[in-house]
């Protein structure tokens, strides 16, 4: 049977999808107004930039860009750019403002802070002045990038979401680009702020996940989106037969730096030259590169070929020439959580994989099937693994090859990711930064008031329920806090302990004493949890905190509800409370969320007053009039 629901004034929400009665909501069809803070844009190599920007377009996002001068990888200023003030440019109908910086990309780690820190300031500056977005999308690396992030919500109130796409100060101790333990410290403090800052962390992988969750942040503020292949640029190319003698190809292509290690192929190389039919191509530059020609030429290594940087226009007929393709990092802890960028190109050209790379990239390519797992800098690993390859029959190959490709396009392609983007984006952009500080500090005031007028009435109240029903006279529960984080509700006590004669508990409504149906109705047993307003855990106003057990049988929407401080008193509580049905009260929850204002808090305040004085929507005993969530979703499915 439907439930007539009287709605606030205005609120509403495309969640009540049940039996909710509909009435008019307020409009929030107004495209949702997205920046791209990154320091690389197009024209330089990056994976989230334009075809990214475009895409939320498409999803239906008003998107600018604010990014620096093109001058990433080689630290020169891009043919047809000029450092100045300020450059407005429309691409593709997407604004982009540029601001100056010091370019640079080389060794010197000064040049490079400088590089960094000249964005960072004049990012920081430029953010005041652009249109006001609902929601900023950071791209991280470098670290200072969240400089100008936490300037736009401090000063504008604009909630972020930061990708994280390298683990600072982790990254920078790994690749030896800064060896001071100080400075090394000082960026840690400086990372453990921006993230706490954001309102969602996006991360590479499952290990990205652990590591920061294990530095603090509630998992329920990480979600995880794996990186995609530059689909526009890298285009795979079709390849006749392998002619008879023609050598066994494997390509390494990307950066040549510290990190790669790639002293190891080269020892690979030298153990399979007697075999005479492998090639190993390293295509690229980086700052590595010219100690490893050197290293190649004195060993007189011919089955090393060295090729130049290629556009990523050309490097999908490269990939596609080779019979396999060859990740390498050094055998780091770090890089055991990490999922190189170049992995999703190669699954996407549809090659066999030699991933020489421990932990979350590994099982990626075993889970999908598309290629050989070796150890990292173990050289015999990885000539026995090239051996593997060699030994198998061609129709093997292109079927891991096909198994990668389809990988790709069902779990990593730029579709679904932007997909999962999009809906991380519009549920940030909800959250109000200074509303919810500033609903903060109102929670600070009126709990404080109070729980000082309330201490007499309290203190009589325990003292009842002390001699009626028996001690502890406060009933503690663990409940869902604010990003999924567990927190003790106190509430009187209003129910006995008393026990059936194989000593299990009785039902609810045969241990309800008089007096808890007496506190429950007149919603005095709720007294406690002013408590926990005070300390944070709780607001006056918000989604009601369900049973923990309750939280896994959540929608990827329901769990909207856990981005703010559950309430003493919600939406859901002055439309019905126990009356509705689950699902109705967690779309009022939701709704909440989407449409969180200091007037819509005040008017459940205000109806909340008249609820408890009339008695309105009152159930003492809840599991008399309906399923435990669990359950009814447990029988659902």
């Amino acid at each position: 049977m439907a439930v007539a629901v009287r709605l606030l004034p205005g609120i509403q929400d495309a969640a009540l999808t049940t039996s909710v009665t509909p009435v008019a909501r307020r409009s929030r069809t107004r495209r949702r107004r997205v920046l791209l803070l990154t320091q690389w844009f197009d024209p330089e190599p990056t994976f989230k930039g334009m075809l990214f920007a475009r895409k939320l377009r498409d999803l239906g996002f008003e998107v600018r860009v604010l990014t620096g001068f093109p001058n990433y990888p080689g630290g020169k200023l891009y043919e047809g750019y000029r450092i100045r003030l300020f450059q407005r440019e429309v691409v593709d109908g997407i604004p982009i403002l540029r601001v100056p910086l010091y370019p640079s990309h080389d060794n010197s780690g000064i040049r490079r802070a400088f590089n960094y820190l000249s964005f960072a300031v004049t990012a920081s500056i430029a953010v005041l002045g652009v249109r006001r977005p609902d929601v900023a999308y950071v791209y991280h690396p470098p670290a200072s990038i969240g400089l100008p992030a936490r300037v736009l919500k401090l000063v504008r109130g604009v909630p972020y979401v930061y990708d994280v796409q390298d683990l600072w100060p982790d990254t920078l101790g790994a690749t030896g680009m800064v060896r001071s333990p100080t400075a090394l410290r000082i960026v840690a403090v400086a990372m453990s702020n921006i993230y706490r800052g954001a309102s969602k962390l996006v991360v590479l992988s499952e290990g990205f996940r652990r590591t920061i969750a294990a530095r603090g942040i509630p998992q329920e503020r990480i979600d995880v989106i794996p990186n995609w292949a530059d689909e526009a640029q890298i285009v795979p190319a079709s390849t006749g037969p392998k002619l008879a003698g023609e050598p066994f190809t494997v390509t390494f292509a990307g950066n040549i730096g510290h990190g790669q290690g790639l002293e190891t192929v080269l020892e690979a190389a030298e153990l399979l030259a007697r075999d005479g039919n492998v090639t190993f191509r390293i295509v690229g530059g980086g700052v590595e590169l010219p100690a490893l020609r050197e290293l190649a030429l004195s060993r007189k290594l011919t089955n090393v070929e060295f090729l130049p940087r290629r556009p990523l226009s050309e490097i999908g007929e490269v990939l596609s020439s080779s019979d396999a393709l060859l990740v390498h990092l050094r055998d780091d802890p770090l890089f055991a959580i990490t999922v190189p960028s170049k992995t999703q190109a190669y699954l996407m050209v549809g090659r066999p994989i030699l991933m020489g790379v421990r932990g979350d990239a590994a099982d990626l390519v075993k889970h999908a099937k598309a290629g050989i797992a070796f150890e990292p800098e173990n050289a015999a690993s990885l000539a026995d693994a090239v051996k593997a390859l060699t030994r198998l029959d061609p129709e093997e190959r292109s079927t891991m090859g096909a198994a990668g490709r389809e990988f790709y396009a069902q779990e990593l392609s730029l579709d679904v990711g932007a997909a999962r983007f999009s809906r991380v984006l519009e549920e940030e952009s909800f959250l109000r930064p200074r509303f919810l500080t500033m609903k903060r500090l109102f929670d600070i005031s009126i709990s404080s008031i109070g729980l000082i007028i309330a201490a007499i009435p309290m203190a009589i109240i325990a003292l009842v329920v002390k001699l009626r029903i028996g001690s502890p006279v406060i009933f503690k529960q663990p409940r869902p806090g604010r990003d999924n984080v567990p927190f003790v509700l106190l509430k009187f006590r209003t129910m006995t302990e008393k026990t059936d004669t194989d000593g299990s508990m009785l039902p609810d409504n045969l241990r309800l004493t008089r007096l808890g149906s007496f506190l429950r109705s007149s919603s005095l047993d709720e007294l406690p949890e002013l408590w926990n307003v005070l300390r944070g855990q709780m607001s006056l106003v918000g989604p009601r905190p369900l049973l923990l057990r309750y939280t896994p049988h959540f929608t990827q929407q329901e769990r909207l509800r856990l981005r703010v401080r559950p309430g003493i008193t919600g939406l859901a509580q002055v439309n019905g409370r126990n009356t509705l049905s689950w699902d109705d009260r967690l779309a009022l929850d939701i709704s909440y969320v989407k449409n969180l204002s200091v007037i819509q808090d005040l008017k459940i305040l205000w109806l909340t007053v008249g609820n408890v004085f009339g008695r309105h929507g009152v159930v003492v005993d809840a599991e008399s009039v309906m399923q435990n969530l669990d359950d009814e979703r447990r029988t659902v499915v």
